[in-house]
C-alpha cells in the first residue's frame, strides 16, 4: 500500500512540476514573475543558506530548488504543501548527498560542508496559485590559498647585449588558485596582476630586470577570503653575470698557476740533465 503510495506522488509530484512551469510561463506573459540574482561567496567546507525571504510556507505553495554549474537544469530540493499534505524532496546525488537541508517553515536551502563541487547557480522557483516567482544565486565556493612560489633567478642571453647586462628574471607562480588574483607589487606600486577565472588554477607573472635592482618585491594572491604574500629580494636572488665571471676567471687562474709552475720546472729539469748528459758525452770523446 505505501508503495502505490509512492508511486501516486510521485505521478502527482511530476504533473504538479508541469503545472509549476506552465504557470512559470504565464507568469511571464502577464508580468508577474520576478528575476534576479544574488552572488554568494563561501569557504570550502563551510555551511551557507540560501533564503527565499519568507516568512513561511503558505497553503498551496510550491517551492523549487534546482541547480546547474553554468545553467540550473537539476532539481535537488523541493517542498509542497497542502492543506492535507506535506511533501518533501532532498536530492541524495553526488555532490549533494547528505549535504542539503531544507527550511520546513521557509524553504530556505542550507549546503553543509561545501565543496567546489557546490560552485553554481540555484534558481528558486515559488508558485502560489498564479504568482510565481523566481530567484537566482551565483554560489562561488573558494578553496584556502597557498604562499605563492618565487623561482631561482636565471640569466637571459638570448636577447641582444645590453649595456648594463643580460637581463634577471624572476617568476612569481602560484598553484590551486581558482578565482583568486596574483599580484605583483614594487614596494607599495602594483607592477602587474593576472586573475583566474573558475577554471584555471595555476597563475604567473614573469619580472625582467634590465640590471641589479635593489627594491623590494612582493608576491601577492588573494580571493574574497583570505590571501598570502610571498616577499623577494632582487639583489639576494638576481647575481650580476660579471661578478660571476671574474669569479669563474679568478678560480681558473688560481688552478691554473700551480700547474704552469710545476710543468715550467719539469721542462727545466729535464733540459738540464739532457745538457749535463751532452757534456759528459764531449768529455769522454
Amino acid at each position: 500500500m505505501s508503495s502505490v503510495f509512492r508511486d501516486c506522488l510521485e505521478l502527482w509530484r511530476i504533473m504538479r512540476f508541469n503545472t509549476v512551469v506552465i504557470l512559470c510561463l504565464l507568469a511571464g506573459v502577464f508580468g508577474a514573475q520576478t528575476d534576479n540574482t544574488e552572488t554568494v561567496s563561501v569557504m570550502v567546507g563551510d555551511s551557507v543558506t540560501l533564503h527565499t525571504d519568507i516568512g513561511e510556507i503558505k497553503r498551496n505553495d510550491d517551492i523549487v530548488w534546482k541547480f546547474g554549474p553554468d545553467s540550473p537544469d537539476t532539481l535537488i530540493a523541493e517542498i509542497i504543501k497542502w492543506s492535507y499534505m506535506f511533501y518533501i524532496y532532498e536530492s541524495q546525488q553526488v555532490p549533494f548527498k547528505d549535504r542539503l537541508q531544507l527550511d520546513y517553515q521557509t524553504g530556505s536551502l542550507t549546503i553543509k560542508k561545501t565543496r567546489s563541487e557546490h560552485s553554481g547557480v540555484y534558481k528558486l522557483t515559488i508558485v502560489n496559485g498564479r504568482k510565481t516567482s523566481i530567484r537566482r544565486f551565483s554560489v562561488k565556493v573558494y578553496a584556502p590559498l597557498p604562499v605563492p612560489m618565487i623561482s631561482s633567478a636565471s640569466q637571459n642571453s638570448t636577447a641582444s647585449e645590453r649595456s648594463s647586462g643580460p637581463a634577471c628574471v624572476l617568476t612569481c607562480s602560484v598553484k590551486n588558485a581558482t578565482r583568486a588574483t596574483l599580484s605583483l607589487y614594487r614596494g607599495n606600486d602594483l607592477v602587474s596582476s593576472v586573475s583566474g577565472s573558475d577554471l584555471s588554477n595555476t597563475l604567473s607573472i614573469p619580472l625582467e630586470m634590465e640590471d641589479l635592482d635593489e627594491n623590494t618585491y612582493s608576491c601577492v594572491v588573494n580571493n574574497p577570503f583570505s590571501n598570502q604574500t610571498a616577499l623577494l629580494n632582487a639583489s639576494d636572488l638576481c647575481q650580476p653575470p660579471s661578478d660571476f665571471n671574474s669569479l669563474f676567471y679568478c678560480l681558473v687562474l688560481l688552478l691554473l698557476i700551480p700547474v704552469v709552475l710545476t710543468v715550467t720546472v719539469v721542462i727545466v729539469c729535464v733540459c738540464r740533465k739532457r745538457r749535463k748528459a751532452e757534456q759528459e758525452t764531449d768529455e769522454t770523446c
